[in-house]
């Protein structure tokens, strides 16, 4: 197509993903702010099953306290995590996709990455779980005395 300009004439219209497009996906991914801002996903396919991940990894982080049990499974759904994560980027890498379809991708890649960041700070202090909770009710107490000044002040 002749006479396009701007980010018009970087977009690959026969739908399969370039090499520089893949390039530039793949460094997002592995860039060391890649997953800041990323969503987690609300659910990921993990082993054949669909898991809810955004619920399996915020309720590690409201448990007051973690069992030994709770540890193993975190260990085994970060795991579990890092193989999906290698086959998105597989995909990503090497198949014939589209790059809305490999965009798709990397946010799913983004997101798990930040839930195994998640997951990783909670196997590496144990005794912050909960912090979650206690987080946000801070911030509750927070607004509520903001609300109670503001009251005064009026």
């Amino acid at each position: 197509m002749t006479g396009q300009h701007g980010q018009e004439a970087e977009v690959n219209w026969d739908g399969i993903l370039e090499p520089m497009e893949r390039q530039r996906i793949q460094a997002r991914i592995h860039s060391a702010l890649g997953a800041v801002g990323a969503r987690i996903p609300e659910s990921v396919e993990v082993g054949g099953k669909r898991l809810r991940l955004k619920d399996a990894v915020f309720a590690y982080l409201d448990k007051v306290r973690l069992t030994a049990e709770d540890l193993e499974a975190v260990d085994a759904l970060s795991a579990a995590l890092r193989e999906r994560v290698a086959k998105l980027e597989s995909s990503i890498a090497g198949d014939d996709i589209s790059e809305n379809s490999a965009i798709e991708l990397m946010r799913e890649v983004l997101g798990i990455l930040r839930a195994l960041d998640h997951l990783r700070k909670i196997r590496d202090n144990p005794k912050k779980a909960g912090l979650a909770r206690d987080s946000l009710m801070e911030r509750v107490d927070d607004e509520r005395r903001w609300l109670a000044f503001l009251k005064k002040v009026r």
